[in-house]
């Protein structure tokens, strides 16, 4: 009875063994499939974060190459992220400012309709300005994002182009004006030499002689107006500029003098290809320009020369009147002047020739305080189409 018992239990035990090592061969292929699994997950996991991190990297690279300035700001306006063209526009690096309000930097967004301006320090930037919220997938908010693009160039070139067309137009006008005033002094100067020689040796000679002076002032100024509306044959050689300065200060030092303007230079030996009369001219043109703004005792006029990715610029600044507001934009008009005796002639010539020379001209002006123009002129490694003599 026992044996049969125990045999009994031995069975189910024999056969509770081979049911156990099923049962373990089942979960060792549970295992097996699942490490796989897992492995397989793990690979894909990795594949998608490095996909992702690629994306980030990108995005990041994008983002930090725009040409436009982009400031991110959390809830609070602490700033999140900011790209090179924001470092660039607001003379900040991204350690200075990530963490900070962004109120609490040194810059002000200024809008005058249908213009907005940009003041970081003492620059400003004509600018286009756009703020966008950032909102996540469960529509909170989580900051916004500024943009910013710097068209202050795009702006003078625009202020060029208007200008160009009514230099074109009056151009124009003065050609014509000029050829039938011309027709006429050469009748008048025929008959007013007829009418010296009859006069020769009485009295009344001089009247005849003063017709002619007038008529050859006449004549000379006709002669001016058509070569500021023609166009110049440059005699380009490589000029120092130093060189043309200085002698422009050494034919206005009586002016300067007389007028106890203090003189203060900064010059460098930068070179351009250019035609140094003609430069000699624009020079003397804003110099004397400068000086006659100033009306005080204690006049100060300051000429730096720097250089600034591949042009020569060369700052003109005194403090003098300033230029009013309403007049900035037609001071290189033709004939626009503020000065009693003035002709309106001597920037318009000045711009002309720095476009001939392919470069241009800024101008920061506060009234009452005072006026600088800064020339920039091609380096001459950067200038095209250009030869040296």
């Amino acid at each position: 009875m026992n044996i049969e018992r125990l045999n009994e239990a031995f069975q189910n035990f024999v056969v509770a063994s081979k049911n156990l090592e099923s049962y373990y061969k089942q979960l060792q292929e549970k295992v097996n499939y699942l490490t796989t699994e897992l492995k397989r997950k793990n690979e894909q996991l990795e594949i998608a974060l490095s996909e992702a991190e690629k994306s980030r990297d990108y995005l990041n690279a994008v983002l930090y190459n725009l040409e436009e300035a982009i400031i991110v700001v959390d809830q609070e306006e602490r700033i999140t992220t900011i790209n090179r063209s924001a470092e660039r526009i607001l003379g900040l690096n991204a350690q200075e400012v990530i963490g900070k309000n962004f109120g609490s930097l040194e810059c002000s967004i200024i809008t005058d309709e249908p213009d907005t301006f940009l003041k970081v320090r003492d620059k400003s930037y004509h600018i286009i300005f756009s703020r966008s919220p950032i909102i996540d997938s469960k529509g909170n908010l989580r900051g916004s994002v500024i943009l910013i693009k710097d068209i202050t160039r795009l702006k003078e070139i625009e202020i060029q182009h208007e200008r160009n067309k009514r230099f074109i137009a009056m151009g124009e006008m003065i050609t014509k004006i000029a050829h039938e005033i011309r027709n006429s002094l050469c009748s008048i100067e025929l008959f007013a030499n007829i009418l010296e020689k009859e006069l020769e040796g009485k009295d009344l000679e001089r009247f005849a002689i003063g017709i002619s002076v007038g008529i050859s002032n006449l004549n000379n100024t006709l002669t001016n107006m058509l070569s500021f509306v023609r166009d110049h044959k440059l005699q380009r050689k490589t000029v120092k500029l130093r060189n043309v300065i200085e002698e422009v200060l050494e034919m206005l030092m009586p002016l300067i003098e007389t007028r106890r303007v203090s003189l203060k230079k900064t010059l460098t030996d930068s070179t351009i290809l250019g035609d140094r009369e003609l430069l000699k001219q624009t020079f003397m043109n804003v110099i004397i320009n400068s000086i006659q703004a100033i009306k005080s005792d204690n006049g100060r006029v300051e000429i730096n020369m720097r250089e600034e990715e591949d042009f020569t610029i060369v700052d003109i600044k005194d403090n003098g009147v300033g230029i009013k507001k309403a007049n900035m934009e037609r001071i290189f008009d033709p004939f626009f002047s503020t000065k009693e005796t003035g002709t309106g002639l001597g920037l318009t010539i000045v711009l002309k020739i720095m476009q001939n020379h392919n470069g241009y001209v800024r101008v920061w002006s506060e009234e009452g305080e005072g006026t600088q123009f800064s020339l920039y002129f091609p380096n001459s490694k950067h200038t095209e189409g250009l030869y040296e003599t």
